[in-house]
């Protein structure tokens, strides 16, 4: 299941909330990319929350842009979850098919290259 993670493994070693404590000029300076990083903290966070969540009910949260449109459907609004604008719907790895484990690998890939 850990292998499903879509949560980066040290978003929460980059938490930006105490900069403006710290460093109150810093952040008045450079007061948008502050925001940026807080409002991307506080998505891995949400995600984070509900990918526990899904990991102890037997899920995998899969992003809905990997999913086709009619698959999607048939899931329903029960076993989706909203962070932010993005749409996740909880999956058992058995009902992945292959081209989505692998579209799930690649964006895993893809989530844990990029920074916070």
């Amino acid at each position: 299941m850990n292998d499903f993670s879509i949560v980066p493994p040290d978003f929460r070693d980059r938490d930006p909330r105490s900069y403006a404590y710290q460093y109150p000029d810093d952040v008045r300076n450079n007061f948008v990319k502050y925001v940026k990083s807080v409002q991307k903290f506080s998505f891995y966070n949400s995600l984070n929350m509900f990918e526990e969540f899904a990991h102890a009910n037997g899920f995998v949260l899969f992003p809905a842009q990997l999913m086709h449109w009619r698959r999607r459907e048939g899931f329903g609004q029960k076993r989706r979850a909203r962070v932010g604008r993005k749409s996740f719907y909880m999956v058992r790895t058995y009902e992945l098919t292959e081209a989505e484990k692998e579209k799930l690998l690649d964006y895993i890939k893809e989530v844990r290259s990029v920074t916070i």
